[in-house]
């Protein structure tokens, strides 16, 4: 969650790769095709620390391939 005021990951992300975008001279087009994720793997698995399990969650988004 975010804090009061402050952007949330996903809003972060978004803020970086829209300031990224528009240095660079992208049609619209590739800019969409960027922007858009084509899947996201998710991969949990656990790990033993001081005698207990704890599990931990992975993430990997994948996006289209355009250069």
């Amino acid at each position: 969650m975010a804090v009061k005021g402050e952007p949330s990951f996903r809003e972060s992300v978004e803020l970086m790769f829209n300031r990224a975008a528009s240095l660079m001279d992208l049609s619209p087009g590739l800019e969409e095709k960027i922007r858009v994720c084509n899947s996201t793997y998710t991969v949990r698995f656990g790990v033993r620390l001081r005698g207990q399990i704890h599990t931990f969650t992975g993430y990997r988004s994948v996006h289209s391939e355009h250069m």
